[in-house]
């Protein structure tokens, strides 16, 4: 067995600073073990060298430190890197104790320490009945959190060489499920061979992820799935509320299902944020007058349902809808489980479409993109990039890839952006010396030998000429996500659901049932089940739109639980 080494990385951050470590006043001491003995916590103490809760772990409890001192340790293969501390006076936790992530460091006892302990349940009972001191509580383990991913300590580290499909699967699925991830580049970072030194692993064996102590061997994303525990365990389980999709209007059902007290869960073929948590920017959203990220808004959605406790399922994607028992909807589930819901929310949204274009898929996920995540900014350093689309994700592509970039060519079939595009960003990209726009244009060939190199682009006069490029982001519209619900619920002409009187104008074996109600206004032809964003007909593509359907479709079902009558069973005639 490997030796564990032990690196203290003093000086650890400062203990006076009020947002990583506030102070508690004798007062809220008093109040919080009241609270403790009301919400069944316990007071426990440690001795030196105890830990109170691992790497890498999920529901991690939240003590209050009464007396005594605790590290963090970021666990690596072979070395315990003591990276911070905290003293009697304040509280420690991660912000996975809400969100369902694993921990980013462990917390170890240094001397004799005396708590109080909350377990999940209790700490969100607790922070319902104090919501001032649960916002701070939000805010001192956010900020821990962004400290760590700031300095590196404990995030999870993935060494592959950038031309790896396989890693870019691996990291996509890591940062869109919001956990923090490193990429060492084995071409060109020099770390990297440091890494895979110490690891005594050969260069020719990566990619490799490494997650606190665990490697892990060329990963597949179900492989990392199952390592991080991304999908829950729900096999037979009933819920008020199932949300098919974890885009805008998904957590939006998510959040007001669970204040609403019904018992919510939502499943997510992907990862939680839609096309929306792709964006680099989005600065027409009501509440953020200097724009939000895709990252930060689904950050803060999905910690907002978990606080409601919603349940949370990732890279698990629903099979089939199929009638169950007592008037619920069955959905099965691709890993074999199934769940009931009484009502159910599709919010599956719509995927990209694929450019149609010799060499796409040789560089599919190796060069060819259809998102631009925040850490593909820093990537475009100097470098040059095409974005194709006219639409609002494109343009927000452009305009946050040229923040680094050397120039970025937007593709665009239209004769103008104006049409399809908000004005907002197309006055950015006139402005950007770095954005070249390319009108009545299209890609018709991507080169490259290892990586892409250039794109073959085709005039209005049918002219060819090659540009260069080291990437090429596509967002040439979506095709909406149904195939769970085909032969049960109604589309219009394009394949978007059709809800409350397009559904109720559907005629044959899929049609309304109910003779005594029509179908609500997001309701689907089938009873009980309603759509939700950009998989509805007539959705409005838009983040607020979303927001709003998730909210209002929560509405309609908390109206119809309300009924003792099964939604789907027909009134008697």
């Amino acid at each position: 067995m490997q030796e564990v080494r032990v690196v203290r990385l003093e000086p650890f951050p400062d203990l006076d600073d009020e947002v990583i470590y506030p102070r508690l006043t004798e007062r809220k001491l008093e109040w919080l073990e009241k609270a403790m003995n009301k919400k069944g916590g316990a007071r426990r103490t440690f001795q030196e060298g105890d830990v109170l809760y691992e790497h890498a772990v999920r529901d991690a409890p939240f003590f209050v430190l009464l007396t005594g001192r605790v590290e963090f340790v970021d666990r690596k293969p072979g070395k315990d890197v003591h990276v911070a501390a905290a003293t009697a006076g304040t509280y420690i936790g991660d912000i996975a104790t809400f969100t369902g992530e694993p921990t980013i460091s462990a917390a170890v006892a240094t001397e004799e320490t005396e708590t109080l302990v909350f377990e999940r349940e209790a700490l969100r009972e607790m922070v319902a009945d104090w919501p001032e001191f649960g916002e701070q509580v939000f805010r001192t383990l956010l900020a821990r959190r962004a400290w760590h991913e700031e300095k590196g300590y404990g995030v999870l580290r993935l060494i592959a060489p950038q031309s790896s499909r396989r890693s870019f699967e691996v990291r996509d699925l890591l940062e869109r499920n919001l956990f923090p991830v490193h990429w060492y580049d084995v071409d060109t970072d020099p770390e990297s061979d440091q890494m895979l030194k110490w690891l005594e692993i050969p260069r020719e064996e990566t990619p490799i992820l490494l997650h606190a102590r665990t490697v892990m061997r060329n990963p597949s994303p179900a492989q990392v799935a199952r390592e991080l525990g991304l999908r829950a365990e729900v096999d037979g389980q009933r819920f008020d509320l199932v949300v098919l999709g974890a885009g805008p209007a998904g957590l939006a059902a998510a959040v007001y299902g669970g204040s609403e007290g019904l018992r919510t869960l939502v499943v997510e073929s992907w990862a939680p944020g839609g096309q929306a948590g792709t964006s680099t920017r989005i600065e027409n959203y009501l509440g953020f007058p200097t724009g939000v990220s895709g990252r930060e808004l689904t950050t803060k959605a999905t910690l907002q349902a978990r606080r409601f406790d919603a349940t949370l399922s990732s890279y698990h994607r629903a099979v089939e809808l199929a009638d169950g028992p007592e008037g619920l909807v069955r959905i099965d589930l691709d890993d074999g489980q199934h769940v009931l819901a009484r009502s159910l929310v599709m919010a599956t949204g719509a995927r990209w479409r694929e450019l149609q274009a010799a060499g796409v898929d040789r560089f599919r996920g190796a060069g060819v993109y259809h998102a631009a995540m925040p850490s593909e900014v820093e990537r475009a350093r100097d470098k040059d990039i095409v974005v194709i689309g006219g639409g609002n994700s494109a343009g927000q592509a452009a305009v946050g890839l040229s923040r680094k970039a050397r120039s970025v060519r937007v593709i665009v079939r239209g004769a103008a952006l104006k049409t399809t595009m908000s004005s907002y960003l197309v006055d950015r990209i006139e402005r950007s010396p770095r954005i070249e726009v390319l009108t009545e244009t299209e890609v018709v060939e991507i080169k490259g030998s290892a990586v892409v190199e250039s794109v073959r682009l085709e005039g209005p006069d049918g002219s060819r000429r090659d540009v260069d490029t080291s990437a090429v982001y596509v967002m040439i519209g979506a095709d909406p996500c149904t195939e769970v619900s085909d032969g049960m619920l109604a589309v219009d002409d394009a394949g978007f659901l059709l809800c409350g009187d397009g559904a109720h104008q559907c005629v044959g074996h899929i049609a309304w049932p109910l003779s005594n109600r029509e179908p609500a206004l997001l309701e689907t032809v089938r009873p009980g089940v309603f759509a939700a964003g950009d998989v509805r007909a007539g959705a409005s593509n838009r983040v607020a739109g979303a927001v709003g359907d998730g909210a209002l479709v929560v509405r309609f079902a908390h109206q119809l639980l309300s009924d003792d009558t099964p939604a789907n069973v027909p009134a008697p005639s």
